[in-house]
């Protein structure tokens, strides 16, 4: 990321123009230029900048086919990209590139100006352009292309074909786990059933569901009415909240579903293909404190008591009550650094090879995590890594399903080279 901000600001210091037409869009030599000295120095290739001319015709199509897609999508009115995702997306990006290189905010900031005369701000503002632009295309991945099963051979086919070209993984944590999931007394579980069977009165009495939702609910899409955007049908880990967004026509709502945080209220906005726009009311169901403050102390207890792996696991077969990990005595095998959420990479920083985290409270669950080695690069394996391959072999899969729309999009869509 860093360098695709120096990218753009060598590109700037050129006279520019227009490469390309497509629709009402334009590829400008400045965005080629930058997009070349880009796969130059990824493939680890000194800029060439003697050769752009050659190179302008070499690279072009690719850019132009990131345009017919950006067109298509604006004709899609199911495809919306909020300003809330970008920003995300970009503070996102940019906290990786923070922890994968051991950097602060301000070293960062001296880096950019250093190297690319540029500081945080302008080099956030032209991320955040393609920032844009990349979930745009995502969004019309998923509901033009969906989700790509691969099997097994599927996976090993692709380690076999990509196995020397893989990336190292970066700083990885093999990791062992100790969860505990609180049930909610009876009492509360029904005081929050009483609340959303009261939320859903109002909503069969004709009250519009983006306001009872920004009023009542309890989730943070509640700023927003509810609006969850579109959702790629595999993509949820509550099944039960997929399954019924999925199962309902357009304009219709839900009645009250349970899931393991609470009850929730759906109604759907738009479907197309394997996607699903819906908004929701959500009133979460959680545990009292009191029997929180039990389980973080005796998760505390277990902390100062296993010494070793062993002990660890002896713990985990006892109280875990996640049983995927459970069954592998807590396992986890090994995890990219850059892939936890920010609170437990900050809690793992701190942590010398076998050493436990405090209690960690994620909703409802509360965890004990054991730090069971870390390494700083690291090869992709079919053994460690398997659900990573498959999800990279899943992509490649995807793209090629995608390059054969843009082939017939392109055909569609007014495109003018200029070289």
């Amino acid at each position: 990321m860093v360098f695709l901000a120096g990218a753009a600001s060598f590109a700037a210091e050129r006279l520019d123009g227009i490469a390309a037409v497509v629709g009402d869009s334009v590829v400008l030599l400045s965005e080629l230029d930058a997009y070349i000295v880009a796969r130059q120095s990824t493939a680890g290739e000194k800029p060439d900048t003697a050769g752009f001319k050659r190179l302008r015709k070499q690279y072009l199509g690719d850019l132009i086919d990131g345009k017919v897609l950006i067109v298509h999508a604006a004709r899609d009115s199911t495809i919306v990209v909020k300003e809330t995702e970008v920003d995300q997306a970009v503070s996102g990006h940019i906290a990786q590139i923070l922890q994968q290189n051991s950097m602060t905010m301000d070293v960062l900031e001296h880096e950019l100006r250093d190297k690319y005369g540029m500081g945080v701000t302008k080099f956030r503002a032209q991320l955040r352009g393609q920032v844009q632009e990349q979930l745009i295309k995502q969004k019309v991945s998923q509901l033009y292309v969906g989700q790509v099963a691969a099997t097994k051979n599927d996976v090993l086919a692709f380690y076999r074909d990509y196995k020397d070209s893989l990336p190292t993984i970066g700083e990885s944590v093999l990791l062992s786990k100790l969860s505990v999931t609180l049930a909610p007394p009876d009492s509360l579980r029904q005081a929050a059933y009483a609340r959303i069977t009261g939320i859903k009165r109002r909503l069969d009495k004709g009250e519009n569901f983006g306001a009872v939702a920004k009023q009542f609910s309890e989730d943070p899409s509640a700023a927003d009415s509810g609006d969850l955007g579109l959702i790629a049908k595999g993509t949820l880990s509550e099944l039960k909240f997929e399954e019924t967004a999925f199962s309902l026509g357009v304009g219709q709502t839900s009645d009250v579903f349970e899931s393991r945080l609470g009850f929730h209220i759906v109604t759907v906005v738009a479907k197309k293909d394997q996607m699903v726009h819906v908004r929701q009311i959500f009133v979460r169901v959680s545990p009292p404190e009191a029997a929180v403050a039990r389980t973080m102390a005796r998760l505390d207890s277990v902390k100062a008591a296993a010494h070793s792996s062993d002990d660890f696991s002896s713990a985990v077969r006892l109280l875990s009550t996640d049983r995927e990990s459970k069954a592998h005595g807590g396992r986890m095998g090994w995890v990219p650094l850059f892939s936890l959420p920010e609170a437990l990479r900050a809690v793992l920083d701190s942590l010398p090879a076998g050493g436990i985290s405090a209690p960690l409270r994620d909703g409802n669950e509360i965890t004990l995590y054991r730090l069971d080695d870390r390494k700083k690069n690291r090869q992709l394996t079919m053994e460690d890594d398997y659900e990573l391959l498959a999800d990279k072999t899943r992509e490649i899969m995807a793209q090629k399903k995608l390059i054969d729309l843009v082939r017939k999009w392109r055909r569609e869509i007014y495109v003018d080279i200029r070289l």
